[in-house]
């Protein structure tokens, strides 16, 4: 068992910065854009976003005895005194408030539904396939069937009785937390412990014998348009209440004791405590015993592929194994030799009356991790929470406002040079670039048609 103090850990917190380890990363240095325009693309439009939660499960957990090392214990304590907090072994524990972090739910094993478990009014759907937690139920054939002809007329979706029968049974993963205060040595301290799985042990099953039943009244089906049926997506979660939670202290297993050893009266299943020696601080642990309540969750959508008409920024690529890919590739490495700048070959335009392809630094410190706005145009950006000295600059941070690259920022230039049909309000600067580029029919009209 992990055991510290509140104030510690919350040091300890605050000295790590989340932009190192949170948040989103994009790397298009190397990656020009046309300027905005219209373009026909599919996109996959959802008709139907619904959810229902199937009768609660109800099982028995022991986090102590021989299920002891199946879970990871890390017990805080607050005293709010100079003097900390120790756990003894006769610590009574007063819980105020108890909640479940599900950290996986899914049915064991995964992908275990059939296409006749499916139905939409009673008819099956045409297939069910899994991937990466989600199931995709196909309905081109079963659709006529269920499609009201009032509806079809009229251009909307139709409304259907969804049914999912006979689900499980049911693996989890879960962090069990609880808070609240607990008399020890002779103090009241506050407490707050976290109980989740082991990261080598088994998922905890439930019980075989409770299958799941979901319905969703009124799912909304779209007709189909050139050959192309709505699909229906679902996957599943769950609420998980702890009943009447209790805390235990125990020791570690004294050693003449066999693995079918049994404790006469005893009550929670854990390993007590010596009544003669009281047990070292250092084999001190503690053990959760409760009812567990599990609502398994579903989650469905109904999609269908669908034809739209978007202003966007077209990323300038040019075709794998192509001549232009070739040259592009060797003249980059080429400058990269004569010019070994942080950044890629052709972005750089010199700003300042230097060669750097990156903009001069503000006179003023590094911005911190303090969440903060950095103004931009279109909008304004937000960075990551937390206190740190080895930070990014804040103008590396703030996107382009249409295609995602990068902008001005307080004035100051961004660091990529124009080029010849790329506008500036896709990131690039009005001027051209301080180099010369391979000439291609992409930068010119992009991937659409070719002018020479």
């Amino acid at each position: 068992m992990k055991q510290q103090r509140i104030s510690d850990a919350g040091l300890l917190a605050a000295r790590d910065c989340l932009g190192h380890t949170c948040g989103t990363n994009f790397d298009t240095d190397d990656i020009e854009f046309a300027s905005q325009q219209n373009y026909l693309t599919y996109l996959d439009k959802v008709f139907s976003f619904n959810k229902d939660t199937a009768s609660p499960i109800l099982y028995n957990l022991n986090t102590g005895g021989r299920n002891s090392r199946r879970f990871k214990t890390e017990l805080l304590l607050d005293g709010c005194s100079v003097i900390p907090c120790t756990l003894s072994s006769n610590a009574v524990f007063n819980i105020e408030n108890a909640f479940v972090v599900v950290e996986y739910f899914n049915t064991k094993p995964p992908g275990n539904i059939n296409a006749s478990q499916v139905t939409l009014d009673g008819f099956p759907v045409d297939s069910l396939q899994y991937s990466n937690g989600q199931y995709t139920a196909r309905t081109a054939n079963v659709l006529p069937r269920v499609q009201k002809e009032r509806c079809l007329n009229a251009g909307l979706p139709t409304k259907a009785f969804f049914l999912i029968t006979n689900v499980g049974p049911w693996d989890l993963r879960a962090t069990y937390v609880l808070e609240g205060t607990v008399n020890t040595n002779g103090r009241l301290c506050r407490f707050r412990l976290e109980i989740s799985n082991a990261p080598n042990s088994p998922n905890t099953t439930l019980q075989h014998n409770c299958p799941s039943n979901f319905s969703v009244r009124k799912l909304s089906l779209p007709c189909a348009i050139n050959g192309t049926a709505p699909e229906i997506l679902f996957q599943f979660s769950a609420k998980i209440s702890l009943i009447n939670p209790e805390i235990y202290v125990t020791c570690g297993r004294p050693q003449m004791m066999l693995e079918d050893d049994e404790f006469e009266g005893e009550r929670h299943g854990c390993w007590p405590c010596p009544d003669v020696d009281p047990c070292n601080e250092n084999v001190l642990n503690v053990a959760l015993v409760t009812n567990v309540a599990v609502e398994p969750t579903l989650y469905v959508q109904t999609v269908r592929r669908t034809l739209f008409c978007l202003n966007a920024c077209e990323a300038l690529q040019p075709c794998q194994g192509s001549l232009v890919a070739a040259e592009i590739e060797e003249d980059e490495e080429d400058c990269d030799d004569v010019n070994p700048n942080p950044c890629r070959c052709g972005r750089g335009g010199n700003i300042g009356g230097t060669g750097s392809c990156r903009p001069p630094r503000p006179n003023t410190d590094r911005l911190g991790c303090n969440t903060q706005q950095i103004p931009a145009t279109g909008g304004a950006v937000t960075i990551g929470p937390g206190n740190c000295n080895d930070c990014v600059w804040g103008n590396d941070l703030v996107p382009c406002r249409s295609c995602g690259g990068r902008d001005s920022v307080a004035g100051i230039s961004d660091c990529r040079g124009g080029v010849a049909g790329i506008g500036s309000g896709c990131g690039r600067v009005g001027g051209a670039s301080d180099r010369g580029k391979v000439r291609s029919a992409f930068q010119f009209n992009g991937t659409n048609g070719c002018s020479w």
